[in-house]
């Protein structure tokens, strides 16, 4: 009438039973979170193990860029400075054709011999103002003959050698220059100061001069005076007037050369 229970079931006890069954629950409630855990630590810990990987990779790259914008920025500037030692070799040249073209303009313009020479050396003091020039009596340059160039006056050949001239600067206290203020046509001597000025001298308080106004060679010789030079060749320009405190009767006129006689290179040599 009732039926039987299977053999392995009537065999099983039931407290062993129950506590198959309860660690069979536990099994299977444990493997969930330690699943999770697992997942976790993996996405973590993997996830920062990438990340400084590529973070590494992206520094050492970033370091190559550096070093490759850097060796191109040293070519770059290397190529820049040659280009700028080029540009000032031309404008010197430019500026040394220009000027041999100023001084071709006035040897022509001149009704006079006029030898072009080359300055290769100057004096080391202050006080004996002189350069030495290139050419000489082998070359029809003498004693005496007057040196200038297309801008102004530069002074006169005190020594001929026979490839080589000393010339004395009109910058040298001892060198007198007859000159005039050139629109009044007012006579004076120019003595020298310095490389870049030279005063006019004997010109009598109350007479008519301004700042600005332009001094030019007289052209006329005297006793006591360098050679004469073509007249109206320029010499500079009127920067200071004002009254003697030791000679009342003359004004202290300063006049900046139109020529600096710190820069010269090419001249022409003057005989009239």
């Amino acid at each position: 009438m009732f039926l039987k229970k299977p053999l392995f079931i009537q065999s099983i006890n039931p407290r062993t039973l129950f506590t198959l069954l309860l660690w069979l629950i536990i099994a299977w409630v444990l493997s969930r979170p330690l699943k999770g855990v697992g997942e976790f630590l993996y996405y973590s810990f993997g996830s920062v193990t990438n990340s400084a990987f590529e973070n590494i990779t992206h520094g050492k790259s970033s370091l190559e860029e550096l070093i490759k914008a850097k060796n191109i920025l040293k070519e770059k500037s290397y190529t820049v400075s040659i280009l700028k030692t080029k540009i000032y070799e031309l404008e010197n040249e430019v500026e040394e054709t220009k000027k041999l073209k100023e001084q071709l303009n006035l040897k022509r313009k001149l009704n006079y011999k006029t030898i072009s020479s080359s300055v290769i050396a100057r004096s080391a003091d202050n006080w004996h103002k002189q350069i030495i020039l290139d050419k000489g009596m082998q070359e029809n340059i003498m004693q005496g003959d007057a040196v200038l160039t297309s801008k102004g006056i530069v002074g006169q050949v005190v020594e001929a050698g026979k490839h080589s001239s000393i010339v004395q600067l009109i910058s040298d206290p001892s060198y007198k220059l007859g000159c005039k203020i050139q629109k009044k046509g007012i006579m004076g001597i120019l003595s020298g100061k310095n490389n870049r000025t030279s005063l006019l001298e004997f010109i009598p308080v109350g007479t008519k001069v301004m700042l600005g106004d332009v001094v030019v060679t007289s052209g006329i010789s005297s006793k006591g005076l360098n050679p004469v030079y073509p007249s109206g060749h320029p010499v500079g320009r009127i920067i200071r007037i004002s009254k003697k405190k030791s000679k009342a009767t003359d004004l202290y006129i300063e006049v900046k050369l139109f020529e600096d006689l710190n820069s010269l290179h090419n001249v022409l040599v003057f005989s009239p």
